[in-house]
């Protein structure tokens, strides 16, 4: 019973962290800070893989027909803040996404305007 309790506070500690490291993503992207983004985001993902881990074995436990109550509330607690996790990282994708066609935007008007320009150049008379 010790393992699991211990089990159970690692992953709250670990859901804890990846959900600072999901908000801190969501504040970077809004201020457009993508290179501090990238850094956060790789930090989460390795608390997200330990997490999994920690999840599986967690479920082997969860297999046992003497499951105790208590591990099933557990089990709904993390689901609500894994569900919290996910709303913040469509919040995050809607952003990136945004940004993403930005700057599409902004490769095919340099694009365009090049190409005007090369119609003015009069060194290319002939």
């Amino acid at each position: 019973m010790k393992e699991l309790q211990d089990l159970q506070e690692n992953i709250i500690t670990l859901l804890d962290n990846a959900y600072n490291l999901t908000r801190q993503a969501l504040k970077q992207v809004q201020s457009r800070d993508f290179e501090k983004l990238v850094e956060v985001l790789d930090h989460r993902e390795r608390a997200i893989n330990v997490i999994n881990s920690l999840s599986e074995k967690l479920h082997l436990y969860g297999k046992n027909p003497n499951t105790p109550i208590s591990l099933i509330a557990f089990n709904n607690q993390v689901s609500q803040v894994i569900e919290a996790i996910n709303n913040m990282d469509d919040i995050i994708t809607t952003c990136l996404e945004h940004e993403k066609e930005k700057t599409q935007f902004e490769i095919a008007k340099t694009f365009k305007n090049k190409e005007n320009f090369k119609g003015y150049n009069l060194n290319s008379l002939k």
